[in-house]
């Protein structure tokens, strides 16, 4: 492949991917918020980091749903990408991708559809009505992830050796036995246990995080949200957004160390026509 997106260019394509989000969002009466980078990028430049190009998304289960039936019934541009539309995607973390991009990862975890530059969705899960009950819960739903991702790593990995990656993935083979599809649908069952319910205490699932403290919330914390100006366009933050980004980050207002202001993507993206297809 060549022509690889720049990173300017890739700024506002995902840009354009979010505007899509939002609309559809707001037009359906679903809740969302801005999460992470994008969140810091709002509050600190707003816009994006000057860096990077990363759009987050945080998202009620029962909102995001309520998008899955909704993006079935679309067509063009941007897709949703998850186990609930296509069971050959085999991770927890929905995508809406950009179709008319081809995007290359390179980590651990196998890709089994084909992907365009995203965003990501991280899903708001009700924990329960006391701290400990939602750390308990979040535990539970963490050790549920731990065994999808054990199911779902390749044989070599990036930062092990051939002779540790193979011993690893020995261990790893009851996992693999039992197969991808198995633990994902077990990690979505516990997550989702409470969807039914209203909690004082939500978590954010599929963060991939051990933290506990880091992904454990009050509902109020999100609540409406506020708006906050993102690339001259006002998006929905949760209520809270400076506790959120304290827990994540501590003085996120501070910029890090020049050899730090770097992506932390690992991917290849290009333009997806006959030309520029491997």
């Amino acid at each position: 492949m060549d022509n690889e997106i720049s990173l300017d260019t890739s700024q506002k394509l995902v840009f354009d991917i979010l505007k899509f989000y939002k609309n559809i969002c707001d037009k359906n009466g679903l809740k969302y918020y801005i999460a992470y980078g994008t969140l810091i990028g709002a509050v600190r430049h707003k816009g994006f980091i000057p860096w990077d190009d990363d759009i987050d998304v945080f998202m009620p289960r029962k909102d995001y749903i309520k998008l899955v039936e909704i993006m079935k019934n679309l067509k063009g541009r941007y897709k949703l990408v998850s186990f609930e539309v296509n069971k050959k995607f085999t991770a927890p973390l929905p995508k809406i991708i950009d179709t008319d991009t081809i995007l290359i990862q390179q980590y651990d975890l196998y890709e089994r559809v084909n992907l365009g530059l995203y965003i990501d969705i991280f899903i708001i899960d009700n924990a329960g009505d006391s701290y400990e009950e939602a750390s308990n819960f979040y535990r539970e739903s963490y050790a549920a992830y731990t065994e999808w991702f054990k199911s779902d790593l390749k044989l070599f990995l990036n930062d092990k050796s051939k002779i540790h990656s193979i011993l690893g993935f020995i261990k790893r083979l009851p996992y693999k036995i039992k197969g991808i599809s198995h633990y994902l649908t077990k990690f979505n069952e516990v997550s989702e246990i409470n969807k039914l319910k209203k909690t004082d205490y939500v978590a954010i699932t599929n963060s991939g995080s051990s933290k506990v403290d880091k992904n454990i919330f009050l509902a109020s914390d999100f609540g409406e949200g506020v708006t906050l100006e993102f690339e001259d366009f006002l998006f929905r933050a949760p209520k809270n957004y400076e506790k959120l980004l304290s827990v994540e980050y501590g003085n996120y207002m501070e910029l890090p160390p020049k050899n730090k202001q770097v992506s932390h993507h690992s991917y290849k993206l290009y333009w997806n026509n006959s030309e520029k297809k491997c």
